[in-house]
């Protein structure tokens, strides 16, 4: 996935698949249409 252009804050997130925390695959557009949504990105150190 290339990416075309950087979020600023505030900014909407572009509809895309994402994982529920049960592991099932899910729009992103569907969370947020229910209620306002987080998006957290973690890194995995080791």
């Amino acid at each position: 996935m290339e990416i075309l252009h950087r979020l600023s804050p505030g900014e909407a997130a572009p509809d895309m698949p994402v994982f529920d925390p049960s592991g099932a695959l899910v729009s992103l557009a569907s969370l947020w249409r229910e209620r306002p949504s987080v998006l957290s990105f973690l890194r995995h150190f080791t």
